[in-house]
């Protein structure tokens, strides 16, 4: 295996054990602080339409953003893995959600949106990750399925991309290959990082 590859097993792992260790009540506290900060960014409440995951129990949750985005009547799009390919589904305020084989919630059922239909006006994607550094490089849990996605939707047109996190999950530098991908900025409970290009 190559340097950046036993980097990000080891990366991966010791970003795991501080989000399990980390408290729930801190998780929420926290969660919170950082949907409020993605709401208000003027690019999220103007963008035409949002990607917005839902969390794993120790990842941030950006569910209060997705409640916002549909009163807002934004449109809102879920991701759904099939395979290898990470495919977007357009949420209604009456979506059903099921757990995936990774244990994420995903649409249980809906329209599915093609790549090329972000090209149409402006796109937002909120991104999950394990680990970010302050150049907004992003380590994901190891499926590349974000990864790809970017790659495909910065190629389809305009599409800005942002995470979130909680800041222990800040490391000085995320090990990078040439395929991953990074995010234009970073929305943690203490701030907002943005990445120079």
């Amino acid at each position: 295996m190559s340097g950046a590859i036993n980097a990000k097993v080891r990366l991966r792992a010791e970003l795991r054990e501080r989000l399990t260790r980390h408290p729930l009540a801190d998780r929420e506290r926290k969660s919170e602080t950082i949907a409020a900060t993605l709401d208000t960014l003027p690019e999220v409440r103007g963008a035409d339409r949002l990607v917005l995951h839902r969390p794993l129990p120790s990842e941030v949750s950006v569910d209060q953003v997705l409640a916002s985005a549909l009163g807002r009547g934004q449109q809102v799009l879920a991701p759904r893995v099939d395979g290898r390919r990470l495919e977007l589904v357009l949420l209604e305020f009456d979506t059903e959600w099921r757990r995936s084989t990774l244990g994420v919630l995903e649409p249980a059922k809906g329209r599915s949106v093609k790549l090329e239909e972000l090209r149409a006006g402006s796109s937002v994607v909120v991104v999950p990750g394990l680990a970010f550094d302050e150049q907004c490089r992003r380590l994901g849990r190891g499926g590349g399925h974000y990864d790809r996605f970017l790659s495909m939707a910065r190629a389809a047109g305009s599409v800005l991309a942002l995470a979130v996190a909680f800041e222990l999950q800040i490391v000085p530098e995320v090990p990078t290959e040439r395929h991953d991908e990074p995010v234009d900025r970073v929305v943690t409970e203490a701030r907002v990082l943005t990445r120079i290009r």
